[in-house]
């Protein structure tokens, strides 16, 4: 019986090491040939460029499309001009790095489009599907250059106090001791 459980231990480890590696996603092309880039970021909108493109306008626009999915506001944090992406292990599946603040989210920008991405798995990278993109985005390029991409901080977080929860594990601790040395009695 023993020898079963720990076959089965044994089975359910392995399988679990082996399924991370099936979902990560491996550029296969340029410097970073065979690097893991994490996932496939969510794409969440595309649209024609509204006016100038400033990083008020595209603040705005990103903020108008998650405030209609119940996500609160984001702020700019910065715009990368020129950004070269590679070629990854899936199909229509292309990756590019991303250096400084890791966004919560980034907006890929071309001449006349724009679109907008969460940040998923490995926030030094943005991994996108140019499948779930209009023909217009032109992507992917014969030059493997996106245009812009604006990186943009998720909505602002509520920090814990760190006494107020050291004070409720050590109360949970306590209780703990408490009713185990009750159960000794």
């Amino acid at each position: 019986m023993k020898r079963h459980i720990a076959a089965a231990l044994a089975a359910g480890i392995l399988g679990l090491s082996l399924s991370q590696a099936g979902h990560a996603v491996i550029i296969t092309s340029g410097p970073y040939m065979n690097v893991d880039v994490g996932s496939v970021d969510i794409f969440i909108a595309e649209a024609a460029q509204q006016g100038n493109s400033s990083p008020t306008t595209e603040t705005n626009w990103v903020n108008s499309v998650l405030s209609s999915l119940g996500v609160d506001p984001v702020t700019y944090q910065i715009r990368d001009t020129n950004v070269s992406y590679y070629e990854t292990d899936q199909a229509g599946v292309f990756a590019f790095a991303i250096t400084g603040p890791a966004p919560e989210y980034f907006l890929i920008k071309n001449a006349t489009r724009i679109a907008l991405f969460q940040n998923l798995a490995d926030l030094a990278w943005g991994v996108f599907d140019s499948n779930l993109l209009s023909d217009a985005m032109n992507l992917p390029s014969k030059d493997f250059q996106i245009s812009h991409v604006t990186r943009f901080d998720g909505p602002p977080t509520t920090s814990v106090p760190e006494p107020g929860s050291l004070a409720l594990i050590g109360m949970g601790l306590a209780a703990l001791g408490f009713s185990l040395r009750r159960k000794m009695r």
